[in-house]
């Protein structure tokens, strides 16, 4: 990480354009931890490209779970001091409107939560459901499946459009297949998140009762969900980032949330002293959400499906093909 540097006092709330070579950005990591292999190492990813492309200073506060912890990290971080805290998950939403009152000298990039009507905070929301239609279709229509199940972390509005868009593409590709769900965790316990072995129990027991292919939606608990697909000889759909080589030719393949991208751009954004406050939506048409590449998959799928799976990304885009929305803005909002 760079060394850190001499802070620049904002003259008027969120008002100051900083150069990338003078600009620090704090991570404050969500509860599944640097090391997922979703969620936090994706907007990682963003932030070591950013640190390589336009000269930025990265800090990361990884800490314990819980709303005290994360807030004694906010207040590490604002006393480095950043010009930038990048913050990742719901569970963050009321500390980051606090912080962002106090200091309207700093910017604040908030991940998956809309946070409106504070002047230095942007917030970016992801279209899953369209991804995650992608997702149900190809799971429900591979050779050979009989059933498709769905494991979230916990039951919570932040998740429900994986579930919901998930359940349309099922639906759309086989309208009698059957459809599984389960939860590792009930609100407010979240460690549905960080449980890889519960994850390994849970799908262990699905895959039993015939499930074909399982998409994981629960961060670092979504591990032990591959690797139970290893074990059954069946498939696994990953979540957030490329996670098709943690059990290669089992995970089907990954309804990546490009969080990278989305970061990368926002902080490129500040480093050229172009911050606009508001939501921003990143779906299929932003390259914000999408399958993998299915490295190890490929050959499995029908060409026909391939094909199929291409003609509806589009028509999704195109309007074609309504979704179940969930609550972001029109593309192109500010």
């Amino acid at each position: 990480m760079k060394s850190l540097i001499l802070f620049l006092a904002a003259l008027l709330i969120g008002a100051v354009p900083a150069s990338g070579s003078s600009l620090t950005v704090g991570f404050l990591v969500g509860y599944s931890g640097i090391g997922d292999q979703s969620f936090n190492d994706m907007t990682y990813a963003g932030l070591i490209k950013a640190k390589q492309d336009l000269g930025i200073g990265v800090v990361v506060e990884d800490m314990e779970k819980s709303q005290a912890a994360a807030e004694k990290a906010m207040q590490r971080l604002l006393q480095r001091p950043v010009q930038v805290i990048v913050a990742n998950g719901f569970e963050f939403k009321e500390l980051v409107t606090t912080y962002a009152r106090r200091h309207p000298e700093v910017y604040f990039i908030m991940h998956d939560v809309p946070i409106k009507g504070l002047p230095n905070v942007v917030s970016t929301v992801f279209a899953v459901e369209e991804g995650s239609f992608l997702a149900g279709l190809l799971a429900a229509s591979m050779p050979g499946a009989q059933k498709v199940g769905y494991i979230g972390a916990v039951d919570i509005p932040v998740l429900t459009p994986f579930l919901t868009g998930f359940r349309a593409g099922v639906r759309y590709a086989s309208p009698g297949i059957p459809l599984e769900v389960a939860f590792i965790s009930e609100a407010p316990d979240y460690s549905g998140f960080n449980d890889p072995a519960r994850g390994h129990a849970v799908a262990t027991e699905m895959y039993e009762r015939g499930a074909t292919t399982i998409f994981s939606v629960a961060g670092l608990t979504g591990n032990g969900v591959i690797q139970a697909a290893r074990a059954a000889d069946r498939f696994v759909i990953g979540v957030d980032s490329d996670q098709d080589h943690l059990a290669v030719g089992h995970v089907l393949t990954s309804m990546m949330k490009r969080l990278d991208i989305a970061t990368y751009k926002e902080v490129a954004k500040i480093a050229m002293g172009r911050f606009h406050p508001g939501i921003r939506h990143y779906g299929l048409l932003e390259e914000g959400v999408g399958l993998s590449p299915m490295t190890y998959t490929r050959t499995r799928i029908p060409e026909a499906l391939l094909d199929r799976l291409e003609e509806v990304r589009l028509k999704i885009i195109a309007g074609e093909i309504r979704l179940p929305r969930t609550a972001v803005p029109p593309k192109g909002a500010p």
